[in-house]
């Protein structure tokens, strides 16, 4: 069953003014800024995307410099901010907070300890825009260069060219100075030999979703169960795999749940200083388990990361290739040329991609897209397609304009993938 775009549009959840009952674990929410964690004692790692810092409210009057990334550790944003400050340059402070995550090895989203394509590698793609020079470089497939937001800078710096891409690039880089090195550790080599064992198993499929975007001969790895439910139970009988791969306990679930269910979570860090000065970075080791050569929206230049100096900057957070078709990041950017606000903007872009999946519900579950938004005056938004995450966490960002908190994203489609909306419940059975 299809849905009419006026019976789509009637759903939609455009504000998080309103408390929501997440479809996860039955957790019900207090309210915009509330914190949504699993329970460990169910068998969930903590959330360890989740702040618990003050969440003060958006000032009326945006305030410069500030800082948007994604919700992340907290460590070195204070530091970030600090150069912001101090006049520091726009990109160095974002590249401060790229690097710090490219080198820690227990972050499985980028650099060291990245999750691996299917061969057992670490793949990286990293983009940087330096606004007051109106400069842009990006990498994609890159291999034991652990910095790769770095070497995205140099080649901005040292060459004419706005990508390079794999092999070449990593001669590149070693030929600037940078080291080669494995980006595999001893965890994430354990978490993909997990991925294989799950790919060699017949798959415990009940009812849920294969996504019907993808051919039938592989979209065997495109699955989601029916509900929040099917889908704990579902990591749990995997765990055990985890367990024998000799990942510690605060590990297990979340290793079975990226085998089964992985997903990208790239880093996007923008910044502007108090002379309306703009830059941006991004890093990530793009979708787990990915084709090797398969790069992410992110060394897409317009699609994962964007910025023009007279207006601002905006990237990504997602499925990729949802991203790219419609070019999300630069369509952002323009629609604030033209006059919307960030909030309008990002909440355009979203329209954008229902619209390009023509409102099914079914391959939308499959979808996960969020946008952070920094207009050079200092306004900023976060919005989300979807309120929750695969796993019922609320979308979150993190934004420090003399204040570090962070703020619930806004939403267009209530509930999360893994249950997906009240409407769409009943068209797959």
């Amino acid at each position: 069953m299809k849905f009419s775009r006026r019976d789509f549009l009637a759903t939609v959840a455009m504000s998080t003014a309103s408390a929501t009952l997440l479809p996860a674990a039955g957790a019900q929410s207090a309210g915009p800024m509330t914190e949504h964690m699993h329970d460990p004692a169910q068998g969930h790692p903590p959330d360890h995307a989740a702040h618990n810092h003050e969440k003060p409210h958006r000032p009326a009057v945006p305030r410069l410099p500030a800082l948007l990334c994604k919700n992340t550790r907290t460590v070195n944003i204070d530091a970030a901010y600090d150069q912001l400050k101090q006049g520091r340059d726009t990109l160095d402070a974002a590249l401060y907070l790229t690097r710090t995550q490219e080198d820690d090895a227990n972050d499985a989203s980028s650099g060291l300890g990245g999750l691996p394509n299917e061969d057992g590698v670490v793949q990286l793609d990293a983009c940087c825009f330096h606004g007051p020079t109106r400069r842009v470089a990006a990498v994609g497939a890159v291999g034991g260069i652990r910095n790769a937001s770095l070497l995205a800078r140099t080649v901005m710096d040292k060459t004419g060219y706005s990508l390079l891409s794999g092999t070449d690039a990593e001669d590149f880089a070693v030929a600037q100075g940078f080291a080669k090195q494995d980006l595999t550790t001893e965890r994430s080599r354990k978490v993909w030999a997990v991925w294989k064992q799950i790919q060699q198993a017949p798959r415990p499929l009940s009812a849920g979703l294969y996504d019907p975007t993808w051919p039938g001969s592989v979209n065997r790895a495109r699955f989601l169960p029916a509900s929040q439910k099917d889908l704990d139970l579902l990591v749990r009988r995997f765990e055990p795999l985890a367990v024998a791969a000799g990942l510690g306990p605060q590990w297990t679930w979340r290793a079975a749940y990226d085998a089964l269910f992985p997903g990208p979570a790239p880093l996007y860090v923008a910044t502007v200083n108090e002379k309306h000065e703009l830059s941006s970075a991004a890093t990530t080791s793009g979708l787990p388990w990915r084709m090797a050569g398969a790069t992410s929206d992110v060394a897409v230049i317009g699609a994962g990361s964007y910025l023009d100096p007279e207006v601002g900057s905006a990237g990504s957070s997602g499925n990729a290739e949802a991203n790219i078709k419609i070019g999300g990041a630069r369509l952002i950017v323009e629609s604030m040329r033209r006059g919307m606000s960030p909030d309008e903007a990002g909440m355009d872009a979203l329209k954008r991609i229902v619209e390009w999946y023509g409102n099914d519900m079914k391959a939308l579950r499959f979808v996960e897209m969020v946008y952070y938004i920094l207009r050079k005056d200092g306004a900023y938004s976060c919005v989300s397609l979807w309120h929750g995450d695969r796993t019922g966490h609320e979308q979150q960002f993190t934004i420090h304009d003399g204040v570090r908190r962070s703020e619930e994203c806004l939403f267009l489609l209530d509930g999360n993938p893994a249950n997906g909306p009240e409407m769409s419940m009943q068209e797959d059975t």
